[in-house]
């Protein structure tokens, strides 16, 4: 436990100052749209950056567990240090976790700030409907930081499987043509998956209500965003995603203990 502990602190000095940076570029689009926005009096703008950094979440945990990835490979961690890979990656997985809620909290509440000024103060004909409350933006929160571990998993598993390639002569320049086979044949037998009756059926088990709809239009310039949540969520298939990621992680795992290098 003191070595995922000491691991965990390794992490965080690595990863803060990259944290605290993509938090002020959060900050600084924002701003920056406010004033675009005043001046072109163009409210749309404000409101679709700052809904902007809530989608671009999931590429921000992607870049600091890889930014964490590299740099351990470039020190060959994985060769020379005695713990378990397991113990490895899950530090940088967590960590990686921890900083995105940061980011994901820090971005609602630039959302909530945002939702907070008239539409008036930057054009007279723009309308934002059905303006989702805190519980609302909870809800995308949590949906947000599911969609970012699941990312980060499936990428962290690639990575290991491409440099775990390397082991092999033959194909070890057409690695990139392996994984991404792969990739694409993960998809679709997801996919497939998903599609068939007998997952139909255990998708209308357990279900919860997920998050409702918002929707923004600006009638001058014909636009409009709508927001939707799915419905329902099955507890059940969630269940199983979350077996299927626990999984996916520890073929990661086993594959790392097989010494590879980076």
């Amino acid at each position: 436990m003191n070595s995922f502990k000491g691991l965990m602190k390794k992490e965080w000095l690595i990863g803060k100052n990259a944290l605290l940076w993509l938090l002020v570029v959060q900050g600084g689009l924002v701003f920056i749209s406010f004033l675009a926005s005043r001046y072109f009096e163009f409210a749309g703008l404000f409101y679709m950056c700052t809904w902007l950094i809530m989608i671009m979440q999931p590429f921000i945990m992607v870049s600091l567990i890889f930014g964490c990835l590299n740099s351990d490979g470039k020190t060959q961690l994985w060769i020379y240090n005695p713990q378990s890979s397991a113990i490895l990656l899950g530090s940088k997985l967590l960590t990686s976790v921890l900083f995105q809620m940061v980011s994901i909290i820090f971005s609602s509440c630039l959302i909530f700030v945002a939702s907070t000024i008239p539409v008036s103060y930057f054009q007279a004909d723009f309308q934002v409907e059905n303006k989702l409350g805190i519980m609302g933006l909870l809800k995308i929160d949590a949906f947000m930081l599911t969609v970012s571990i699941l990312i980060a998993v499936f990428l962290l598993f690639l990575w290991v499987v491409y440099h775990a390639l390397a082991r092999i002569h033959s194909i070890k320049h057409l690695r990139w043509l392996f994984v991404s086979v792969l990739c694409l044949g993960m998809i679709m037998l997801r996919n497939g998956i998903v599609n068939t009756a007998f997952y139909q059926k255990l998708d209308e088990i357990w279900l919860i209500p997920a998050m409702s709809g918002s929707s923004m239009n600006m009638s001058e310039f014909k636009l409009e965003l709508y927001l939707e949540g799915g419905g329902n969520i099955s507890l059940l298939t969630s269940g199983l995603d979350v077996i299927g990621l626990v999984l996916l992680f520890l073929a990661a795992c086993w594959l790392l203990d097989r010494k590879i290098e980076v």
